[in-house]
């Protein structure tokens, strides 16, 4: 992982490689280890009201079950529902670029989620509440600016302004945190794969993506109010009333 990342791993021979990992390098890294289910790249996240967030570095979103609406200049432009992770990668962890990164996290998450009933060969799965499929504030870096991440300053910067939360970062030379069960930091010398393991651990307990009620992104597009029905093809087939 830290080849994939152009880090030299310390306990080779060869000369440490000095260098920051890249939006590229991450997103290889995080392919390579996240099961296909998982999209990996750079975004911009949608809603059905017409809503986008900023340019994403990197988001992890569902390539399964969800639509991607186009693809520009190899970002992606997703709807919000299908978004389980939002990260942000800066060469170095400190106060600023943290701050940073929730803005942008907050792009997203401010975005309108829908979620549509789910049919199944026994019936049908009610529409799940948005506000149960948190979406992820992840922060990527080599270094740190702090001497010890566990350090009184550190801890305030990374808890600072809950409602914008990050809720997991690394810096692959200086230590990585989970928030996500209460602060816990990664032993030393094991921050990468301790990380790694966190955020698919995370991504786990999120299951499956929201289903998309298409018919509020159909209607815009049509000119009507969402009172929609859908073809059998799976079309949409807007209805005015």
């Amino acid at each position: 992982m830290l080849a994939g990342l152009g880090l030299t791993p310390a306990f080779t021979d060869h000369p440490g490689t000095k260098g920051d990992a890249t939006e590229s390098r991450w997103i290889e890294v995080l392919r390579e280890f996240l099961p296909n289910r998982y999209g990996v790249g750079p975004i911009f996240a949608i809603d059905s009201n017409g809503g986008q967030s900023d340019q994403i570095d990197i988001a992890v979103f569902d390539q399964q079950y969800s639509p991607l609406f186009f693809e520009q200049n190899g970002i992606s432009f997703v709807p919000a529902e299908s978004v389980y992770a939002v990260c942000e990668v800066k060469p170095n962890m400190n106060k600023p670029h943290l701050d940073y990164a929730r803005g942008k996290i907050a792009s997203v998450r401010k975005l309108n989620r829908t979620s549509a009933a789910i049919r199944h060969a026994g019936g049908t799965y009610e529409p799940q509440d948005p506000a149960g499929k948190p979406i992820l504030g992840v922060f990527l870096s080599t270094e740190i600016d702090w001497s010890d991440i566990r350090g009184s300053a550190a801890v305030a910067a990374i808890t600072d302004l809950d409602p914008t939360a990050i809720d997991m970062g690394i810096a692959v030379r200086g230590g990585a945190f989970d928030r996500t069960g209460g602060l816990a930091f990664a032993p030393a010398g094991q921050e990468l794969i301790w990380f790694a393991t966190r955020l698919f651990r995370a991504l786990s307990k999120l299951g499956t993506a929201l289903a998309i009620d298409l018919d509020s992104y159909c209607a815009p597009l049509e000119g009507h109010e969402p009172t929609v029905a859908h073809r059998d093809d799976g079309a949409c087939d807007p209805r005015t009333p």
